[in-house]
C-alpha cells in the first residue's frame, strides 16, 4: 500500500505553531509516532468521540503532518510531518519543531493513559485476527486456498529450484506431468513411445504459459531413452511402469541419463483387481509392488530410496460394460519412490 497526503498549498510558519500548540493534537501525533492506526481505533486510544478525532485529524492532514493508508471502508494513518510531500515547504519546520515538542508530549497527564489504551486496542486488533483465523482454520482449505490455476503455487515453489535444470518427463503420455513441471526447470524433454500422446502433450503445453521453460518432445521406450549420459537434472516416471514388460532396464537408462546426483521420482500404482484396465487403458500389469520398484532402482545403482504415499488416488472412469462393473469411477492407491543418482 502506498501512502499519499494530498497536494495543497502549504500555510505559513504561524498556522503550524497554532496547530502544534494544541495539546489534543501533540496527542494524536504522539500516538501515531508510535503505532498506523485507523479513525476509529484512534479514536478509543484518545477516549473522544470519533467526530472531534475527525475535526482534529483535518487540521493536521492539511498541513501535511499526516499519511494515510486506506483498506477498504477504513483509513489508517501514521505520523508523516510532510515526508509524503516532497515539495512541502512546512516539512522541515515541521520535523524541527515535533524533536523538540516530542519530549514535552510526555508530560502531558493524559499521555501514559493514551499509551495504555492504545496497548489494549493494538492487542485487540491482533487477537481479534488470530480468533477469526483460528475459527475458520477447519474449512480454510474450502475458502481460502482455491486459486484459479494453482500456478501462483507452483512459482513459489520454483523459486527454490535453482535456475539452468533439465528435467525429464518419462512416458509423458498427455503431458498431465509435464504441465507441473513446467516452469520450474530451464528445459524439460518429454518422451513417449508414441507419436500420438507426445502431439497431444505438444498440443496441451502449447496452450499452457511455459514461464522460461523450453520444451522438447522425443520418441522413444524407456529400456533405450533418447536421452544423452547425465543430461538430466532430475527426472519423473509417471504411471508408466506397470505398461512394461521389465522393470530393470528402465531402471539402468533413468540412472544412466541423470547426472550425479540427479533426482529420480516415481509415481505408481499400487496393486489392485480392476481388470478391466488392461484393455482399457493397455495396463499390462494391474499395478506394481513398491518394493519390487525400489528393488529395481536400487539394481540400477539408485541411493537414498524412500517410500510416499500421497494424499490422493486414481481415479479412472469404469467403463459401463466392464465386468462386474457397479460404479462410474474407482478409487486407486497410489505410491511415490525418490531416489537419488550416486555423487
Amino acid at each position: 500500500m502506498m501512502y499519499c497526503s494530498p497536494v495543497i498549498a502549504q500555510p505559513p510558519l504561524s498556522s503550524l505553531l497554532k496547530v502544534l500548540g494544541d495539546p489534543t493534537r501533540l496527542r494524536i501525533l504522539a500516538c501515531l509516532e508510535r503505532e498506523e492506526l485507523s479513525v476509529g481505533e484512534l479514536s478509543r486510544t484518545l477516549g473522544m468521540s470519533q467526530s472531534r478525532v475527525s475535526n482534529h485529524l483535518r487540521v493536521l492532514r492539511e498541513l501535511h503532518l499526516l499519511a494515510e493508508r486506506h483498506s477498504g471502508a477504513s483509513t489508517f494513518l501514521r505520523l508523516s510531518l510532510g515526508e509524503a510531500d516532497a515539495n512541502a515547504d512546512a516539512g522541515p519546520f515541521a520535523r524541527s519543531l515535533w524533536r523538540t515538542l516530542s519530549p514535552e508530549v510526555a508530560l502531558l497527564p493524559e499521555h501514559q493513559a493514551d499509551l495504555s489504551r492504545m496497548e489494549a486496542v493494538v492487542a485487540e486488533r491482533t487477537r481479534s485476527s488470530t480468533e477469526f483465523f483460528d475459527r475458520v482454520a477447519s474449512h480454510w482449505d474450502k475458502i481460502g486456498t482455491d486459486f484459479a490455476s494453482g500456478q501462483a503455487r507452483h512459482r513459489a515453489a520454483a523459486r527454490l529450484i535453482p535456475d539452468g535444470q533439465v528435467f525429464g518427463d518419462l512416458g509423458c503420455g498427455t503431458g498431465y506431468l509435464s504441465r507441473a513441471l513446467v516452469g520450474l526447470c530451464s528445459r524439460l524433454i518429454c518422451v513417449d513411445r508414441s507419436a500420438g500422446m507426445l502431439d497431444q502433450a505438444r498440443e496441451a503445453l502449447e496452450r499452457a504459459p511455459l514461464a522460461g521453460t523450453r520444451v522438447e518432445f522425443r520418441r522413444g521406450e524407456l529400456d533405450q531413452l533418447p536421452i544423452a549420459d547425465g543430461e538430466l537434472d532430475g527426472l519423473v516416471a509417471g504411471m508408466v511402469l506397470h505398461h512394461l514388460a521389465d522393470l530393470d532396464r528402465p531402471a539402468a537408462e533413468m540412472r544412466r541419463v541423470l547426472r550425479p546426483g540427479g533426482a529420480a521420482c516415481v509415481l505408481e500404482l499400487a496393486p489392485h483387481s480392476q481388470g478391466w484396465m488392461h484393455e482399457a487403458q493397455g495396463d499390462r500389469f494391474l499395478g506394481l509392488e513398491s518394493a519390487d520398484v525400489m528393488a529395481a532402482l536400487e539394481r540400477a545403482g539408485f541411493t537414498d530410496l524412500t517410500l510416499e504415499v500421497p494424499d490422493d488416488h486414481y481415479a479412472p472412469p469404469v467403463p459401463a460394460d466392464a465386468p462386474g462393473a457397479t460404479q462410474e469411477r474407482v478409487r486407486l492407491p497410489l505410491y511415490l519412490v525418490r531416489a537419488r543418482a550416486p555423487r
